[in-house]
């Protein structure tokens, strides 16, 4: 709600502000000025706000910071009336324009403030009016530099409507100026926090969607992973009709199903392709799950977070559960990092899940510092620890990583393993190599117990 010209002339006549000394002119956002005023034994902060929805000028109390960079207007007005001192400031009748006269030697400026709803603006003028310049230049109302303002002379009929004082600003044992600092402040923070749970909403439903289009692409991947069985059973099939079958035959005709060849290839081959395909769909299937289980527990977690920022009013905590939009400002989407990234004690973890990934991590996202854990004897995917500049590894982050790099490999059915580690920059490809190869060197052995607990807090910590 903007100030009335009955509060405003009461913030005027609460505050001394003729032969105070204009310290600076600093802007915190788009809407909000302070002037800092100065005048022996008192500084006063004077709040300039232009939004439409609250109007208003008053002293304030509230710490605002700066805008890095000072707008325009702002700066102008630094370089023409910093320093200068007022010699009158009064509200011209009800009509919500408040004019403030500056003097700095023989320069004089004329500052008029206009708290009008849908016209609000700020204006620098010469003595006879001429606009040196304005917060918002509006040629259809000729304010713009070189026009000439001068709201004196304007004839405008004032409202018939009564106007008065906040009531509770009556009640309060408190300047009405500093008043109304608390109840915009509360007023701007309750705003803020509604829109803050809004963002923070939206960014959670277009994570959910994106969690949810992946999920149906992941179950539809398994149902065809279910053919497992039925690529091997063609397979026993062929292996069982060797004596009938030759290099160039198209199909066989069992008692049970036709089973499709390839002519170019031998009986034997094509059974060994149906056992390929099987084995592929096995391990497909496995890692599949894997991840349906990693987005179900996603979203488990986005409902968790929506109703803990539904309930929240600490702003800090309802940013923390803020997912990232992950689009840059061209709307292009940032590349992601291939596998997956956990959060463990301030440290991330890399996790690579196939031959792949495990390249592309090592290739593009690792630096020669960084930590590499594998499973011995065992099948499984690249393990990195990420070691920020002059740290090093906590023993509890290496067991994290150590747990990731069991449970993503095949000693995961024995629940233990051993786990070799060193930095990658010991680590040498093999000429030849298959991708993703590498042969560690000054590696350290580390016996691993796979933890569940462990495992799902790293899972809840996904980034």
């Amino acid at each position: 709600m903007s100030l009335n010209w009955v509060e405003i002339d009461k913030v005027l006549e609460e505050l001394p502000l003729e032969g105070c000394f204009l310290q600076n002119i600093r802007q915190s956002s788009f809407h909000h000025i302070i002037l800092d005023l100065y005048r022996p034994g008192r500084t006063i902060h004077l709040l300039i706000c232009l939004e439409r929805s609250s109007l208003r000028l008053h002293e304030t109390e509230r710490r605002f910071k700066s805008l890095a960079k000072p707008p325009r207007f702002t700066s102008f007005l630094r370089s023409r009336i910093k320093g200068c001192r007022i010699e009158e400031v009064c509200q011209l009748g009800r009509e919500r324009i408040v004019r403030i006269i500056l003097r700095k030697g023989d320069e004089h400026y004329k500052l008029y403030i206009r708290l009008w709803g849908g016209a609000s603006n700020l204006l620098l003028c010469d003595p006879r009016g001429k606009i040196l310049d304005a917060f918002s230049r509006r040629p259809a109302r000729d304010e713009v530099p070189g026009k000439y303002y001068q709201p004196e002379e304007m004839d405008i009929k004032p409202s018939a409507r009564k106007f008065s004082l906040k009531e509770e600003g009556l009640k309060e044992n408190l300047t009405y100026n500093l008043f109304l600092d608390r109840y915009y402040t509360d007023e701007e923070a309750h705003a803020d926090l509604h829109q803050l749970k809004q963002n923070a909403e939206r960014a959670l439903d277009q994570l959910e969607s994106q969690y949810q289009a992946g999920l149906k692409g992941l179950r539809t991947r398994l149902a065809e992973y279910e053919k497992e069985e039925e690529q091997r059973h063609k397979g026993d099939l062929l292996m069982g009709a060797l004596t009938v079958l030759k290099k160039g035959d198209r199909e066989y005709q069992s008692e049970e199903e036709t089973v499709a060849l390839d002519p170019r290839k031998s009986p034997v081959e094509n059974a060994q392709d149906y056992y390929k395909r099987a084995g592929k769909a096995s391990r497909g299937r496995a890692m599949t799950e894997e991840e349906v289980l990693l987005l179900e527990e996603k979203l488990r977690t986005i409902e968790e977070s929506r109703q803990i920022i539904n309930d929240s009013k600490d702003p800090e905590k309802i940013r923390s559960l803020t997912p990232d939009e992950n689009v840059s400002q061209t709307g292009n989407t940032v590349k992601k990092t291939p596998g997956l990234s956990f959060s463990s004690g301030g440290f991330t973890l890399l996790s690579g899940r196939n031959a792949r990934e495990n390249d592309a991590l090592l290739r593009q996202y690792v630096r020669g510092n960084d930590y590499w854990l594998h499973t011995r004897d065992y099948a499984g995917g690249y393990i990195f620890i990420r070691a920020p500049r002059g740290k090093s590894i906590p023993l509890d982050v290496l067991l994290d990583a150590g747990n990731l790099a069991v449970f993503y490999s095949k000693a995961k059915k024995a629940g233990q393993g051993d786990v070799y580690y060193t930095q990658v920059k010991y680590l040498r490809r093999p000429k030849e190599g298959k991708k993703g190869l590498v042969l560690p060197t000054k590696e350290k052995n580390l016996y691993i117990k796979l933890d569940k607990n462990r495992i799902s807090r790293l899972r809840k910590a996904l980034v």
